[in-house]
This record gives structure tokens, C-alpha cells and sequence, in this order.
């Protein structure tokens, strides 16, 4: 039941088995919603009429909607950070107790969001930062949200300027260290071939 890209927990499970019940017909606009929010950052996925109105259509009470949003939010933001291949973040999602049919809505937006991504990452020049690469940088903390009340995130925003256009990046701790491990373990391949 675990995978190498997300820790499961008692919660977790418990959002998944509830996700698995939600009501299929509405649940790939519900999930899409998701994931169009998280991407864009709103603060408000659905305002509280939607949450009403959500809750009548799955047959479930404020408390089990958040919970399956927060897994939602939670198991997409791991989806977004790492590249798969369908077929594997297909066993994945399976393996951590996702039935067939909402596996298969994951999947559908997980493989569109990262088309609308790899498409725009194609489409722009490969050597816009090359002749005059410009960036800033800035640590800010996120104290909590509707989702997570009482938490405190450390995060750094990298800006990298172009001739075109501004790349920003939002990392925490922990992906910024792995970052700088990363180009710590490059410059000592570097130093070893000189």
C-alpha cells in the first residue's frame, strides 16, 4: 500500500475509501476544480453555496467533503511534483487503495495538466535565460489556510527573468535543500573531470 512518492496515513486512507464512494458522474469536474485551483493557488476551491450543494450531490456530510478534498489537494500536489509513467502512477494510485473507476479520472486530468505543462515548457525558447539570466529570490511563510489551520511553511520563491518572460518557483525546505544537494553532487562531478 505505499509508494515511493506519497506517505499514506490513517487519514489519508480514510479520505481515499471516502473518495472512492463519492458519485461518479460529477467526480471529474469536482477533481478538475481540484487541481485547476491548486495550480492557480486560490485560497477558495468552492465557495460555501458549492460546498452545499456538493454535499448533496456525493451524500456526505462538511467534514467528509474536506476530507476529500484536503486528500485530493494533498495527493495531487505529490502527482505534480514528480514525473511518471501512466502506467505506473496508474499502479500507484491502485496500490494505495484507489478504485478502478477514479483511478481512471485521475489519470485523464493528471495526463492533461501535464500536457498543458510539457507544451508550454516546449514552446518557449530553450535560450531565452541564456544571453542575460536575472534571478531574485525571497523567503516568505505561510502561517495557515482553510485546509491547514495552525501550520507554519517555510518557503523561498525563486524568479528567474528572461527577454520574455518571468519563470517562479515556490519551494520549501526540504526541496530546497534537495535542490542545492543536487547542484552540490553536479559540481563536484564537474571538479573531478578538471
Amino acid at each position: 500500500m505505499e509508494c515511493n512518492w506519497l506517505k499514506t496515513s490513517p487519514s489519508l486512507k480514510k479520505g481515499i475509501d471516502l473518495i472512492n464512494q463519492l458519485e461518479e458522474t460529477k467526480f471529474e469536474q469536482f477533481l478538475r476544480r481540484i487541481v485547476v485551483k491548486l495550480k492557480n493557488q486560490d485560497t477558495e476551491i468552492f465557495t460555501e453555496e458549492e460546498r452545499r450543494k456538493l454535499e448533496k450531490i456525493f451524500k456526505v456530510n462538511d467534514e467528509q467533503l474536506l476530507l476529500a478534498i484536503k486528500s485530493i489537494l494533498y495527493i495531487f500536489k505529490r502527482i505534480l511534483k514528480f514525473i511518471f509513467m501512466p502506467v505506473n502512477l496508474k499502479a500507484d494510485l491502485s496500490n494505495i487503495g484507489f478504485n478502478d473507476e477514479k483511478v481512471n479520472f485521475f489519470i485523464k486530468i493528471w495526463s492533461s495538466e501535464t500536457k498543458l505543462t510539457l507544451n508550454d515548457l516546449t514552446s518557449t525558447s530553450l535560450n531565452k535565460y541564456e544571453d542575460n539570466p536575472d534571478l531574485q529570490w525571497k523567503l516568505n511563510t505561510e502561517l495557515s489556510s482553510e485546509y491547514h489551520k495552525k501550520s507554519k511553511v517555510p518557503k523561498a520563491y525563486l524568479s528567474f527573468f528572461g527577454e520574455c518572460d518571468v519563470t517562479e518557483v515556490e519551494l520549501t525546505h526540504q526541496e530546497l535543500n534537495s535542490i542545492f544537494l543536487q547542484v552540490e553532487s553536479i559540481q563536484n562531478e564537474l571538479d573531478n573531470l578538471m
